[in-house]
């Protein structure tokens, strides 16, 4: 089957990333020698100095069939939030190191466009979750996670107790320094980094992993993928913060709830045919095999 020709296609980039002006430059005439449409976002805009033709994501999101990203993981994070939703391709270009949500190097970009223009790719949907503050029986916010929503003591506050129940049954209380919740996504994320396991992309389920938890016994759990997580904040000597995906940070004061489930909407990665998601965790992972 012949793939949908591309017409419209969105570049978000990192401003701070200084190689990203010419690589914005360079991939908005590689698309255009394609016939396609380019919208910029602010930063991309920015960094090509075109502050006046700059769009918001939302918008793009509307309008472009793939949503090209030149940046780190964290651009992706940033891009996947401003789309508001919208479930338009996301093609990640990492302006640095090799990352888990970016799929090329910078140096491999010019090939890997145009495998997308001879559609030579393929689509991962990954799940993301949905993670509510309540307080007071009241719902405040809503917002989703691709990586991961952690609860977290500021650096001068003391521990915490998380009373944590999962599909309307107590579960246990930690007395730790925190909580994440990770999608199988942002399982490589954050979350390993404090002990967690590994779900490969296509897992549907989140993960709940302690951070530095007081009692040794107290191990990451695998939830459901309709399962539904509470976490109440029962006592906290200091600033307690639920931060989502890096990107929105909220307050939370004792007696709060964090409420955490699947999301129903998905982010589409596009990664060029070839690439498997098991060579980026070998090299990002350092896994080699047996030295013996």
């Amino acid at each position: 089957m012949k793939p949908t020709p591309l017409q419209t296609v969105g570049i978000a980039a990192n401003m701070s990333k200084p190689e990203c002006r010419a690589r914005v430059m360079q991939l908005e005439k590689q698309l255009r020698d394609h016939g396609a449409t380019v919208l910029l976002d602010q930063e991309a805009a920015a960094v090509a100095g075109r502050a006046g033709e700059a769009r918001l994501l939302a918008e793009i999101g509307k309008r472009a069939q793939l949503v090209i990203v030149l940046g780190g993981d964290g651009t992706i994070l940033r891009t996947v939030r401003e789309l508001d939703g919208a479930e338009t391709p996301v093609f990640g270009v990492n302006v640095g190191n090799l990352g888990f949500l970016t799929s090329v190097r910078c140096e491999d970009m010019h090939e890997a466009v145009e495998m997308l223009f001879r559609g030579e790719y393929s689509v991962s949907e990954r799940h993301t979750l949905e993670a509510s503050l309540i307080r007071a029986g009241q719902r405040i916010e809503s917002h989703r996670a691709l990586n991961d929503a952690v609860l977290s003591r500021s650096a001068f506050s003391r521990i915490v107790r998380l009373r944590l129940e999962l599909d309307g049954e107590l579960l246990t209380e930690y007395v730790c320094d925190g909580m994440i919740f990770a999608t199988a996504t942002g399982s490589t994320a954050y979350s390993l980094s404090a002990g967690g396991p590994i779900l490969l992309p296509e897992t549907r389920a989140f993960v709940m992993t302690p951070i530095c938890p007081h009692a040794l016994s107290n191990r990451p759990i695998i939830a459901g993928r309709n399962s539904v997580a509470r976490c109440v904040v029962a006592n906290a000597a200091g600033e307690l913060l639920l931060t989502v995906d890096g990107q929105v940070q909220l307050r939370l004061q004792v007696g709060d709830t964090v409420e955490v489930k699947r999301s129903g909407k998905v982010v589409r990665l596009l990664t060029p045919k070839g690439l498997s998601y098991f060579d980026v965790l070998r090299q990002k992972l350092k896994w080699s095999g047996s030295n013996v």
